[in-house]
């Protein structure tokens, strides 16, 4: 594994799917944000995640630094967002 990998994570196609419910209050503001952001849902709850993780002492702190933001590919694309004309 290269040195580069190392640092930002697992590849993509090695990630463990997670299926979970949230409820319509965070569903809504997941949303305005993948609005504002064009950060993929996916990328809030794997942050939000080891934020969590880091702050409970069982994942290392800077973690969650190494977890990359992906573009949404739906709602909340750049010529979507509410910053862009």
């Amino acid at each position: 594994m290269s040195n580069t990998q190392a640092k930002r994570g697992p590849k993509p196609g090695s990630w463990v799917p997670l299926e979970t419910s949230i409820t319509p209050a965070l569903d809504r503001a997941m949303n305005e944000l993948v609005l504002s952001t064009g950060v993929s849902k996916a990328s809030v709850v794997r942050a939000a995640l080891a934020h969590y993780l880091a702050a409970q002492g069982v994942l290392p702190p800077d973690h969650s630094d190494l977890i990359e933001p992906t573009p949404t590919r739906g709602p909340g694309l750049a010529s979507q967002r509410k910053d862009t004309p």
